[in-house]
């Protein structure tokens, strides 16, 4: 069976946050100590984990064990982050800090470990350390710098430039603070080097070509929307009047022919990009009959099916049916996307993705007890129709 192996780590963590409470900063000399402990520590973790990985624990504990293990190193590793001042990594190479940091580069070394060797039970939509987002954010940072300047030897529009610039940067100020997964921090980098590699291997490369390809990739920024917006708006106001019909139904199909990775997302609580334009473009042609599957939704005047869930039981409920394999449709946004504009709740008529998304995740007890409740009931009626 296994079990936490963190209660070792968590005993020097906290004893290297009392030393610097106790002593007022003046870390006595058994800190040393302590930080070396923190290695062999992760050294004997490593190989507990590989053991249980190779056991025959069922995949499911396996995942809750990962990714528990993830949480709290995480945990742990920004207790002691939060220690070290941005001076640090400035060239102020203070020798406490350097203590300090030993302790986190190990807890971080810990984190990679089980990132790469257990991928598969590894959470990405886990929110990153704050070290791993300072070290992914000066990556990032790098890779902006020459995605600009490779961008001005271009004649590509640059407001397209300052869009996806503009987003990134956006995404990344507030990402201490709200936190950001590992999904999202990898993509940011990845449409970075995307962009990097076809403009170094197309010089010719045109303001379409890129925004195609972003298209692609899901970049459903508010910005970049707004510029795709522009950018075709342009072109159908430069049509001949009795020409706008079809050139909007000519880029509608234009951008029906491109393949948008839905696993993909820039932004969880926006719609996908391709939903976004296509939805704008297809409001911009004259008005259609309206015909009655319009209303195939529309119960007692709502345009959204009425439940008698509450807004976290609900969420609970629709995370087992993710768990379960009862969707066909793996990425969880779309899932979560789906319910919000298809679901109404007793309290909420408008349910927030940002509520809903929490909820998913964190539901306590006294929700489950509701849930496994309406489950049992549904069992019982199934007993007693078919099975009597």
């Amino acid at each position: 069976m296994v079990k936490s192996e963190l209660h070792q780590l968590e005993k020097l963590i906290g004893e290297i946050v009392a030393d610097e409470q106790t002593n007022n900063g003046n870390l006595p000399a058994k800190f040393a100590d302590r930080v070396k402990s923190v290695a062999e520590v992760s050294a004997r973790l490593k190989g507990k984990w590989i053991h249980d990985l190779f056991s025959a624990v069922k995949e499911q504990i396996l995942t809750r064990y990962v990714q528990f293990h993830q949480a709290g190193i995480t945990s742990l590793s920004n207790q002691v982050s939060v220690r070290i001042p941005a001076s640090y990594f400035q060239g102020a190479k203070d020798p406490v800090y350097h203590l300090y940091y030993a302790v986190v580069a190990n807890l971080e070394e810990l984190l990679e470990f089980l990132r790469q060797g257990f991928y598969q039970y590894f959470d990405r939509d886990y929110a990153v350390s704050f070290d791993h987002l300072r070290v992914q954010t000066a990556h990032i940072s790098v890779l902006a710098g020459e995605v600009q300047l490779l961008f001005q030897g271009t004649a590509i529009d640059p407001r397209l430039t300052t869009a996806v610039l503009a987003s990134i940067a956006n995404k990344l100020k507030n990402a201490r603070t709200l936190g950001i997964s590992y999904r999202h921090l990898s993509y940011c980098s990845a449409l970075l080097q995307m962009i990097n590699q076809l403009l170094m291997d197309n010089p010719r490369v045109t303001t379409v070509d890129i925004a195609r390809e972003l298209y692609c990739q899901n970049f459903n920024s508010y910005q970049f929307n707004r510029w795709y917006q522009n950018h075709l708006g342009a072109i159908i106001n430069a049509a001949a009047e009795n020409q706008h019909k079809t050139t909007i139904l000519s880029e509608i199909e234009a951008l029906n022919q491109l393949f948008v990775e839905r696993d993909k997302i820039f932004e969880p609580g926006l719609p996908p990009i391709n939903d976004q334009l296509l939805s704008w473009l297809s409001g911009l042609l004259p008005a259609q009959p309206v015909t009655q599957v319009s209303n195939f939704l529309k119960i007692n005047g709502h345009l959204r099916m009425p439940l008698q869930f509450s807004v976290t039981q609900f969420a609970l409920f629709v995370r087992l049916c993710y768990l379960e394999g009862c969707f066909h449709v793996n990425n969880i946004s779309d899932i979560l996307r789906f319910f919000t504009q298809h679901f109404e709740t007793k309290k909420q008529l408008n349910i927030s993705f940002k509520s809903f998304a929490r909820a998913f995740y964190g539901a306590d007890q006294a929700t489950a007890a509701v849930v496994r409740d309406f489950l049992q009931r549904m069992i019982n009626t199934l007993n007693k129709t078919y099975f009597p």
